[in-house]
């Protein structure tokens, strides 16, 4: 286990934002919870990675934005080694506000390598008529272009929350690069004496 890293959960208001880590940390979710408007919180979890090695993650929770403005706040306000970005599947105006949250992290990150994952959370089980073009169809021709990893997960089944969550852990502790030098060692030379 190497350093802790630090990763910011947002997106817009009641997107599953609190379920999705109650669900994955602990568990404890369903579709009776009840969850007040989260200010903020962290959560601290120990995630495996692809390699099975246990890495500690600091998630921080953040309050639901609601404008782009705010979404200018946070960018400015947090850095972080990583962001998990989450919007509802049945609310296109979720997604749209998450690309302009990306923009602004973009614009004022400090390091050059943030790990992004989006999360499309399947909040409604009854079917809804469906616009044009869904909101998941869009986040995922977007996550491509941003080079982004991109899940859709539904907050009441844990299990596909597993993946969207290694995958993270694992992009932000790679292991280091192994030189191209090869270990340097001491040759001593003999060294005849004529007498």
């Amino acid at each position: 286990m190497g350093k802790t890293t630090r990763v910011i959960v947002c997106g817009m208001k009641s997107v599953g934002k609190t379920a999705i880590l109650e669900q994955a940390i602990y568990g404890n979710y369903n579709k009776d919870s009840f969850l007040q408007a989260t200010i903020e919180d962290i959560y601290v979890a120990c995630v495996e990675t692809e390699r099975g090695t246990r890495e500690k993650v600091r998630f921080y929770d953040t309050a639901g934005l609601e404008s782009v403005t705010q979404a200018r706040q946070v960018s400015q306000a947090w850095q972080a080694d990583g962001y998990v970005l989450v919007y509802d599947t049945s609310r296109p105006e979720s997604f749209d506000l998450l690309v302009q949250l990306k923009k602004e992290i973009d614009k004022n990150k400090e390091k050059k390598e943030v790990v992004f994952v989006i999360l499309g959370n399947n909040i409604k089980t009854v079917e809804s008529p469906v616009p044009l073009e869904s909101p998941t169809s869009k986040a995922s021709h977007w996550s491509i272009r941003e080079k982004i990893r991109h899940f859709e997960v539904n907050a009441l089944d844990r299990t596909t929350l597993f993946e969207p969550f290694i995958h993270l852990s694992s992009k932000l502790n790679q292991p280091p690069n192994k030189s191209g030098f090869h270990q340097l060692s001491m040759v001593r030379k003999s060294v005849k004496l004529d007498s």
